[in-house]
C-alpha cells in the first residue's frame, strides 16, 4: 500500500482527486506502481483536467496534511476556548486533515447535521480521501 507521502491530491476547487501509485490512472493510461514524480509532463487530472502543478502530497513537507494540521491547530485552540454549541466532538482524518463536524454532518454521505461521530456507520469513509472511520482522531 502506498504511503501518504507517495499519494498526491488535486487542489483545484471541487475536485480533490487523489493520485495513488498503487492504482495508477486507467483513464490516463498510467500503469500501477508509477510514482507521481514519474508521471509524464502532459498528464492531467482524470476528474478536472488540472496539470500536475495543481497537486500536493498528502503528507510530508508542503503537503495537504501539513497545511491542514497547522490550520486545525489554530482551530482547536479556538474550539477549546468556546467549544461546540451541541457539545459533540469533532474528528480529524489522520490521512488528509478533513474535519468531521457533527453540527454540519456530511450531506454527500447522507449524514444529517447533529449526528455525532460515534453514531456514524462503521463503514463511514472520509469524503476527501476515502479513509475509514478508524483513521479519524478526536480534536
Amino acid at each position: 500500500m502506498a504511503s501518504p507521502e507517495e499519494m498526491y491530491q488535486c487542489q483545484t476547487m471541487n475536485c480533490g482527486y487523489i493520485y495513488d501509485p498503487d492504482r495508477g490512472d486507467r483513464k490516463g493510461k498510467i500503469k500501477k506502481e508509477v510514482q507521481f514524480k514519474d508521471l509524464p509532463e502532459d498528464w492531467r487530472c482524470p476528474v478536472c483536467g488540472a496539470t500536475v502543478k495543481a497537486f500536493k502530497p498528502l503528507a510530508g513537507p508542503g503537503s495537504v496534511h501539513a497545511e491542514n494540521t497547522a490550520a486545525a491547530s489554530s482551530a482547536e485552540t479556538e474550539t477549546e476556548t468556546k467549544g461546540t454549541e451541541s457539545g459533540m466532538k469533532k474528528y480529524r482524518c489522520d490521512i488528509c486533515g478533513y474535519v468531521y463536524d457533527p453540527e454540519v454532518g456530511d450531506d454527500a454521505a447522507g449524514i444529517p447535521a447533529g449526528t455525532s461521530f460515534d453514531d456514524l456507520p462503521d463503514d463511514y469513509e472520509c469524503p476527501v480521501c476515502g479513509a475509514g472511520k478508524e483513521d479519524f482522531t478526536e480534536v
